[in-house]
């Protein structure tokens, strides 16, 4: 047993070190481009535990003057790296290596840091990480709780929490982080979010950035009165997530999602009626590679726009650079076109849609939606040069989609707005009525139009003569 255990240490202790660079590689390689880099700076192997020494810097110039304003750079920080199988220093454990630490952000801090003047509390985030036998870490992380008092306001953080597992190779993992509350106060003037949760489960990343998976966030309880603020919330709530998932047919696609709950707020007299919203945005069926080449395109993007931005400004006079300047505005057109161009790349025959619905509720529990849903059913071969491309699609483009519209009124739903817009909106129905495209049931108005290539319908009736009306001849 001493043998196995002596030689399985000492296994550990010579491969740690690799284990360490091909993880720093990894997360280089994800934030290259947005001009961080880190580097193992020292490492001493030793037989039970290793030290090592991590340097994170930033190499693009305006970003890293930003940032020298507050923080010390580069920043180095140490580790003691304890080897398994078993671990017996704080505590008795079991794993390939683990990894206990806490950081005080003060000793990271220049001189002239607002942090320095504003922050009322020492930061020190706590950590232990445990690396198995199979390169997955599990992770703990907390902080205390931090205070910030500028100019009459307070913020008050209450103590963050994080758990969560991850392969140090793949970075493929889940996260949980946790905060009970955020304050912020300024005389009788305050806004407060309790029950704060980010969830984080990544299925596959990229070697550009692009990932598979999906981030949640969830505010339990948002409050507030006063801040300038047109309106007071009470027991509000908020739920964003964002789901992308790869298809059997190396199609993918994104889901973005937002489910807002007014509660007992007192909202604007326009908006007073509304209980809840929901809306979603899906992107369907969208070629993998042609995602991968958009990722990988802004990722230059953004080196292109850090270069210009940090030249923009001359360092002597201070005043705007008139060539740099066009050099940005000549930029932000091409970028314009070439995303339109990217964008033609990720379409697919009979897969590609892009669909959004927004739903809403009255404090009566009455509803109204609209729903829309596009897809991509053409068959031909786009060009690559822009202004032949939009050509094409000016003359095509309804011979390329289906679409489908839905919406849906509920009359108790209208009587529960506000007076002036009960009005508008009745005149519009009246005249939607008046050439058939509203359609007025016993409890509710709807809308619903359905397009194919050449054939039209409006609530379940052909109106493909309408067609004309653009300029499209529907024997196509």
């Amino acid at each position: 047993v001493s043998a196995l255990w002596l030689g399985g240490t000492a296994y550990i202790s010579s491969n740690t070190e690799s284990y360490l660079n091909a993880y720093v590689k990894k997360t280089n390689n994800l934030y290259s481009a947005n001009g961080m880099k880190m580097s193992v700076e020292h490492f001493e192997k030793g037989f039970f535990s290793s030290d090592a020494k991590l340097k994170i810097d930033f190499t693009e110039p305006k970003l890293r003057e930003v940032i020298t304003q507050t923080i010390k750079l580069p920043m180095e920080i140490d580790y003691k790296l304890e080897h398994g199988p078993i671990f017996f220093k704080n505590g008795l454990g079991f794993g390939a290596t683990r990894i206990q630490d806490s950081m005080n952000l003060k000793d990271y801090y220049t001189k002239e840091s607002p942090l320095e003047k504003y922050l009322k509390s020492e930061v020190v985030l706590t950590s232990t990480t445990t690396v198995d036998f199979g390169k997955n870490a599990t992770f703990e992380a907390s902080s205390n709780e931090i205070i910030v008092e500028m100019e009459g306001k307070k913020l008050t953080v209450s103590p963050l929490q994080m758990v969560g597992d991850l392969n140090v190779e793949t970075f493929e993992g889940m996260t949980n982080i946790e905060i009970s509350s955020m304050l912020i106060e300024d005389k009788n003037d305050f806004l407060k979010v309790k029950d704060i949760e980010l969830e984080a489960d990544i299925k596959k990343v990229f070697d550009n950035g692009f990932y598979l998976g999906n981030i949640l966030l969830n505010v339990g309880n948002i409050q507030s009165e006063g801040l300038d603020l047109p309106f007071t919330l009470k027991d509000a709530k908020c739920k964003m997530l964002v789901d992308i998932k790869q298809n059997k047919d190396e199609t993918v696609n994104l889901d973005f999602k937002i489910d807002a709950d007014a509660g007992a707020s007192n909202l604007p007299t326009a908006y007073a009626f509304l209980q809840r919203v929901e809306t979603s945005y899906t992107l369907h069926g969208m070629k993998l590679e042609g995602l991968l080449a958009f990722q990988d395109y802004t990722k230059k993007l953004q080196a292109q726009q850090q270069d210009i931005l940090s030249r923009l400004q001359s360092p002597t006079t201070g005043e705007l650079d008139m060539d740099v300047y066009a050099e940005l505005q000549k930029m932000q057109s091409k970028t314009k076109d070439d995303m339109q161009l990217l964008m033609i790349d990720m379409l697919k025959k009979d897969s590609s849609s892009l669909s959004f619905e927004t739903k809403f509720l009255d404090k009566n529990n009455k509803k109204s939606n609209f729903s829309m849903n596009m897809g991509y059913v053409g068959d031909v071969v786009f060009q690559k040069d822009i202004k032949a491309l939009e050509a094409q699609l000016k003359e095509e483009w309804l011979n390329l989609i289906t679409f489908d519209f839905d919406v849906k009124l509920e009359k108790d739903y209208i009587s529960n707005l506000p007076a002036e817009l009960q009005q508008e909106l009745s005149g519009q129905l009246q005249v939607g009525k008046m050439f058939g495209i509203i359609k007025e049931n016993n409890n509710s108005f709807s809308f619903d139009a359905n397009y194919k290539p050449g054939i039209l319908k409006v609530n379940g009736e052909n109106k493909t003569e309408m067609l004309q009306m653009l300029g499209v001849n529907s024997s196509k």
